[in-house]
């Protein structure tokens, strides 16, 4: 007894199906690039200034690569998602570049809030006379050329090296800041700050979605409440209405003086 033949695939229909595997892997490819973030929102004046291009107006859904930065107006704000769910949000006044490696920033001025997963593994963010190397966490950093400028951890633990000073990182973990002013000789005083003052913030209440560790915040800060430590905590905020700095000084809790009080 014969054995039925089988129909023969069309050699067309075989480069077809081909093209279209190659195709979607690539579009997998590219979308979990760590590299590229895409606009989840964006709120009035936001510039996107690619590489090599003139600035443009930022929408949802526009990407965001290594190379490029955002420019927030006044009372403007951005978010941007990575493939890797690491978080970016910008407040006012603010300029953020995005560096040639995978997780490497740069806060030229202004305010941000980031979150990154574990998984994510190390970020490192550049800001005034210093960089910051953590993972696993949520952070707002803070900076101004003429001013002080902040880390302020949230959730998470990780070191900040200041450039021409020799000594460790200074480490911070979770509920922690530190600040200084341009050119410090040393790590500034770590701070045990009351993260109530901070959550209802427009970086953090200012946008749709919650943040990916708000439960563990909102924990820490009862925490805070029935086990404050024996220093007490320092209120770290002091914002604005123009770019929701958190401008604190940490000798008195207030925001210093533009210029510093003459000698005497």
């Amino acid at each position: 007894m014969n054995k039925q033949s089988r129909p023969q695939a069309c050699p067309f229909a075989i480069l077809v199906s081909s093209v279209a595997i190659t195709l979607t892997l690539t579009q997998f490819a590219i979308a979990a690039d760590p590299k590229e973030g895409r606009f989840t929102q964006v709120i009035r004046d936001v510039r996107l200034l690619a590489s090599k291009t003139a600035a443009r107006p930022a929408a949802v859904n526009d990407s965001v690569s290594s190379g490029s930065a955002v420019r927030t107006g006044d009372e403007s704000r951005a978010e941007i998602t990575f493939a890797d769910q690491t978080l970016t949000r910008l407040g006012a006044n603010t300029v953020f570049s995005f560096g040639r490696e995978a997780h490497t920033y740069d806060l030229g001025s202004g305010a941000v809030l980031m979150y990154a997963p574990e998984k994510a593994g190390e970020v490192k963010i550049r800001m005034s006379a210093a960089t910051a190397a953590v993972s696993g966490f949520t952070a707002m950093i803070e900076t101004h050329a003429k001013g002080w400028n902040k880390f302020i951890m949230l959730h998470g633990k990780g070191g900040i090296s200041f450039n021409g000073v020799s000594r460790e990182p200074c480490q911070l973990h979770d509920g922690q800041m530190i600040a200084w002013q341009p050119h410090p000789s040393q790590c500034p005083p770590v701070l045990d700050i009351d993260l109530s003052k901070l959550v209802r913030g427009k970086l953090i209440k200012g946008f749709k979605q919650p943040l990916p560790e708000m439960k563990i915040i909102l924990t820490q800060i009862s925490n805070q409440q029935t086990s404050p430590p024996s220093g007490g905590l320092v209120d770290p905020t002091s914002s604005d209405k123009i770019d929701q700095r958190a401008a604190t000084d940490p000798h008195n809790n207030a925001p210093p003086p533009p210029h510093p009080p003459p000698p005497g």
